[in-house]
């Protein structure tokens, strides 16, 4: 979901070690590309608070993030559970038929007969491919994300198109 112009690229789960380093889980591959000296941002009480990355390393699924602006544990557990963000711009152009994370979420699910299964709420990876949590009235379906099941993504209408298979319906 963008904001300001920003878009989420990963959470921050909780904190790493007692320096303030944080561990957080990526939304998608943009995390994994930057740099030391890279400006990062969260929204911190309705206030955008710019972050220098300093250092970025893999730990299982999740990445160790140090930024300059976070000097203790303590300052880092203010932070978990928020999004970090970047300038929707910093993203690279995806070939034809590919989304980011935040382009999806918040789509309209329907059926391909046009039955309306919910709302697109979050987007979990595998290891073989994307699955997509669909909540609708506090229920939850996961859909994968396969060529076979997801019909058509129209980002202008708010709408992705499905079709379920047999058990999922």
């Amino acid at each position: 979901m963008e904001k300001d112009g920003l878009v989420p690229v990963a959470r921050v789960l909780k904190t790493h070690g007692v320096r303030g380093e944080l561990k957080v889980l990526p939304y998608g591959e943009t995390l994994g590309g930057m740099e030391a000296g890279e400006k990062l941002c969260l929204i911190d009480g309705g206030k955008h608070r710019r972050l220098t990355l300093v250092r970025l390393r893999f730990q299982t699924r999740a990445w160790i993030a140090e930024f300059e602006e976070i000097g203790s544990v303590e300052e880092a557990r203010e932070l978990t559970g928020k999004d970090l963000l970047v300038d929707k711009e910093r993203l690279p152009r995806l070939p034809e038929g590919e989304y980011y994370h935040f382009q999806l979420i918040g789509l309209s699910v329907v059926t391909r007969q046009g039955e309306p299964l919910g709302t697109l709420s979050s987007i979990f990876e595998t290891a073989g491919h994307d699955v997509y949590v669909v909540e609708s009235e506090g229920k939850e379906l996961l859909v994968p994300a396969i060529e076979d099941v997801i019909c058509e993504v129209d980002l202008a209408r708010g709408k992705l198109i499905v079709d379920l298979p047999e058990g999922l319906q």
